[in-house]
C-alpha cells in the first residue's frame, strides 16, 4: 500500500481525480487500522518483529495519506465548495490520519512520528482559516478538524508512554466522543494557573506543562486547557463507580473492564494537574538484574530459584542498565536477555547484586524506538517482598488461592503493610493470607485502602482483621 501511494504521488493526474483516489486510500488505511489495533491491544510489549513491522508500515501509510491531503491543500481555493471537498474537510482527514499514526506509535511504545506536531499545528490553522460551518458536519463522517486536533493534544498531554495499548485505545475512544471539551487559548487563563499547557506551533512539539518547561517569551505560542474535560471525566468516573453502565454515559465499553476506571482516573490526573518531578534524579551507570512479571517474581521468591527445568535466563531474568535513580524509582535501559511480557502498569523487580533483595517496582512508562532499545521508568513500591497466597472472604466456596506479594510498611510510602496482587483479585474487604514454607501460617486481614490499580495489578494496604472468623 505504501508503494501504491508513492506511485499515486508520481502519477500525472488532475487534482480532482487525485483527491478521489486519495480518499480511497484513506478509507482502506483506516479499515486496516481497526484490525491492527485489535491485535495491538492483545499484544504484550515489546512487540514481536512481525507485528511491529506491520504497525510501523501502517504508521508510514497514514503519514503518506496525510501528506497527500497536504498536497491538495496547497491550493485550497481550487477545492470545490461541497461538504466533502472543502479545505476544512480535507484538513480534517489529514489530521485524522496523523491522529491514527500517533495512536499506533503510542501503542507500540514508540515516539511520535517526526514532524507530526508541526504538520498538525499547520493543518489546524488551515482549517480555522477556511472554516465553513455548513460544510463540516456530515452524517457518518468525523470531519471536524478542530475536534480531531484537540484529540491529538489531549492524548499527548496524557503521556501515552505510561499507558498500555488497551488503555491508549480506551483514551482514544474516549477523546473521539468528548475532545470538544478541550479549550484552546491565546494566552494562559489566570484562574487556571498551573493547569494549562503550551506549545510553539511553528515547531515540532506537542503540549508541554509549564511546571516541566517554562514557555519562552517569543515564538508562535498557543495554549490549551483540559480543565473542562477533566471535570466532565471526574463526573463520569463517579457515575461509573456508583454502578452506572458505561453505555449510559457514552463511554467505551472497555471502561467497565478490569483496570478501565483506573485508567480513566490516570487520564484525569494528567489533564487536571500536569505532573512534575517531585525528587531530583542522580545519574548512574551500573547494571542490575531484573525479573519481569508478578508471576515470575512470585515464583522466584517462593522457590528461591528459577522454576524447575528452567535456567535463570529463561525465567524472565534479564540485565539492565540503571540510567538514573531517585527516592521514588529508577530509569533503566535494557542490556541483555530476552524481554517479553512488559507493559506499563505491570510489575518488575530489580537488584544490583545477586545477594541483594529484590526492589519491587511498577512500570510507569516505556519507550521502545526499536526492538533492541527499551527504556523503562520504574516507581519503587517496596525494597523487599514476601510471596504469599490470598483468599478473600466473599462466600465463594470454589475460590482458589491467588498468588501475591506481601510488602512491608514504609513510613515514606505507606503506614500499613500492603499486598500486591493481579488485577481483578479484590472481591471483598476481608481476606486470608497464607504463607510459610509449609503453608501453615494463616493471617486474617482487612483492606484499608486501594492505593494503586492498573490493568495488570492491584496494590492495597491492610491491617489485621479486628473481627477474625
Amino acid at each position: 500500500m505504501s508503494g501504491e501511494l508513492a506511485a499515486l504521488g508520481r502519477a500525472s493526474l488532475e487534482d480532482t481525480h487525485y483527491h478521489r483516489i486519495l480518499d480511497l486510500f484513506y478509507d482502506r488505511a483506516h479499515r486496516l487500522s481497526r484490525v491492527l489495533k485489535t491485535r495491538l491491544i492483545e499484544a504484550s510489549l515489546p512487540l514481536g518483529k512481525e507485528l511491529r513491522a506491520m504497525a510501523a508500515l501502517l504508521v508510514a501509510v497514514h503519514q503518506h495519506v496525510a501528506a497527500g491531503y497536504e498536497r491538495v491543500l496547497l491550493d485550497p481555493d481550487r477545492l470545490a465548495h461541497s461538504k466533502r471537498r472543502n479545505a476544512g474537510a480535507v484538513a480534517a482527514r489529514a489530521l485524522r490520519s496523523l491522529a491514527e499514526s500517533l495512536e499506533i506509535s503510542s501503542m507500540m511504545a514508540g515516539p511520535p512520528p517526526t514532524d507530526l506536531w508541526r504538520r498538525a499545528h499547520a493543518l489546524a490553522k488551515t482549517a480555522r482559516e477556511h472554516y465553513e460551518p455548513a460544510a463540516t458536519v456530515i452524517p457518518g463522517l468525523s470531519l471536524d478538524a478542530e475536534k480531531i486536533y484537540k484529540e491529538l493534544l489531549a492524548l499527548a498531554a496524557a503521556q501515552p508512554e505510561g499507558f498500555s495499548p488497551a488503555e491508549i485505545a480506551l483514551a482514544s475512544e474516549y477523546l473521539a466522543q468528548f475532545s470538544a471539551a478541550v479549550n484552546l487559548l491565546p494566552a494562559p487563563a489566570p484562574e487556571e494557573e498551573g493547569s494549562w499547557y503550551w506549545m510553539d506551533i511553528s515547531r515540532d512539539m506537542g503540549p508541554v506543562p509549564p511546571n516541566r518547561r517554562i514557555p519562552p517569551d517569543h515564538g508562535d505560542l498557543l495554549y490549551c486547557s483540559f480543565q473542562l474535560l477533566s471535570r466532565l471525566l471526574d463526573e463520569q468516573v463517579a457515575a461509573l463507580e456508583g454502578g452506572m453502565p458505561a453505555g449510559n454515559l457514552r463511554l467505551p465499553e472497555r471502561a467497565n473492564m478490569p483496570g478501565g476506571i483506573a485508567a480513566l482516573k490516570r487520564l484525569l490526573t494528567h489533564w487536571a494537574h500536569p505532573p512534575h518531578r517531585q525528587h531530583p534524579r542522580r545519574h548512574n551507570n551500573f547494571r542490575a538484574q531484573v525479573c519481569i512479571g508478578l508471576t515470575e517474581l512470585w515464583q522466584l521468591l517462593e522457590r528461591g530459584e528459577a522454576p524447575e527445568g528452567a535456567e535463570a535466563s529463561d525465567a524472565h531474568m534479564t540485565e539492565w542498565m540503571i540510567l538514573n535513580e531517585s527516592p521514588s524509582g529508577y530509569a533503566v535501559m535494557h542490556v541483555a536477555g530476552e524481554v517479553d511480557g512488559l507493559m506499563p502498569g505491570s510489575v518488575i523487580a530489580l537488584r544490583p547484586e545477586p545477594d541483594k533483595p529484590w526492589n519491587v517496582c511498577i512500570v510507569r512508562w516505556m519507550k521502545s524506538e526499536n526492538p533492541e532499545h527499551i527504556e523503562l521508568g520504574l516507581e519503587l513500591i517496596a525494597p523487599a517482598a514476601r510471596s504469599v497466597q490470598i483468599m478473600f472472604r466473599n462466600g465463594d466456596p470454589a475460590q482458589l488461592p491467588t498468588p501475591g506479594l506481601l510488602l512491608p510498611a514504609i513510613p515514606a510510602l505507606r503506614e500499613h503493610p500492603a499486598l500486591l496482587a493481579p488485577s481483578g483479585t479484590i472481591s471483598a474487604r476481608r481476606f486470608f493470607i497464607v504463607s510459610g514454607e509449609d503453608k501453615t501460617h494463616v493471617m486474617q486481614g482487612r483492606m484499608l485502602s486501594l492505593d494503586q490499580q492498573t490493568g495488570e495489578i492491584e496494590l492495597f494496604q491492610f491491617e489485621p482483621d479486628p473481627y477474625p472468623m
